[in-house]
């Protein structure tokens, strides 16, 4: 998948956990979310953009991709590191190994703190980076023209530092963000043409069909083809949609507006 279809796909999941209110359009009311995770009205809203950010982050071992480019020469070279310690790309960072280190690496930011100055309080570390993942996401769906692109970096870090003051209600709401958009980047990458190598660093096959596999251990289902295919597009316009639907409604309920 590409970087835009990766942030779409974890902030709509994230509404799809969180988000547990219906829309009503001309008499048909229409569920949105399951609601398996209470984060209030507003954490729906803020953690879709954390979430968003956190489904690009496997792509850290892309050193010519989307997130390397975002924010050089800080990027490039963190990309680097990345990719020789993950093996290459859709090795490491895209495996249950590094679901769960990027996972634990979120579990471990919620409970570190970082004093900040001018506001009298020592902010989680789930704080501050929550500034930097909901400004890779602003930069990646690009809302502004590339001539003017660093405008998207003052965009993601307004939005992120009202995530910092005002996070969702849920304790162990940044672990979930990241994990959930790590899961939705892998998942997005297994069902292209390529795959990833789930199992990384170990070859052994899982119990799967032969015909899954690409290069022995790459697993691929390849529903959408390649990546930016035509499939892709079709199925990024009603995820966009479910999404952009979903946070419509919790910021209604958020300033008290009417939810239809």
């Amino acid at each position: 998948m590409m970087g835009p279809s990766h942030a779409a796909c974890g902030a709509a999941a994230w509404v799809a956990l969180t988000a547990d209110y219906r829309l009503h359009l001309e008499g048909i009311s229409i569920p949105i979310g399951w609601g398996l995770l209470d984060v209030g009205d507003a954490g729906v809203l803020t953690g879709a953009l954390v979430t968003a950010g956190a489904a690009l982050l496997p792509d850290l071992d892309h050193p010519g991709g989307t997130v390397a480019r975002s924010l050089p020469p800080l990027s490039t070279w963190l990309s680097r590191v990345v990719c020789r310690i993950a093996g290459g790309h859709r090795r490491g960072t895209h495996s249950l190994l590094g679901m769960a280190a990027f996972t634990g690496l979120a579990a471990a930011a919620q409970e570190l703190g970082v004093p900040v100055e001018g506001f009298g309080r020592v902010w989680p570390l789930a704080a501050v980076m929550s500034v930097l993942l909901i400004a890779l996401a602003v930069q990646s769906l690009a809302f502004l023209p590339a001539r003017v692109a660093k405008f998207n970096w003052v965009a993601g870090i307004g939005l992120g530092a009202v995530v910092g003051l005002h996070p969702p209600a849920h304790e162990w709401w940044f672990p979930a963000a990241v994990g959930t958009g790590v899961v939705v980047h892998v998942l997005g990458d297994l069902v292209t043409t390529r795959g990833v190598h789930l199992l990384y660093p170990l070859r052994a096959p899982l119990p799967l069909p032969r015909s899954v596999y690409r290069n022995r251990s790459f697993v691929a289902v390849p529903l959408l083809g390649n990546a930016g295919s035509v499939a892709e597009l079709a199925l990024l316009a009603p995820v966009t949609l479910f999404a952009l639907t979903g946070l419509w409604g919790a910021l209604a309920l958020v300033t008290g507006l009417a939810v239809a």
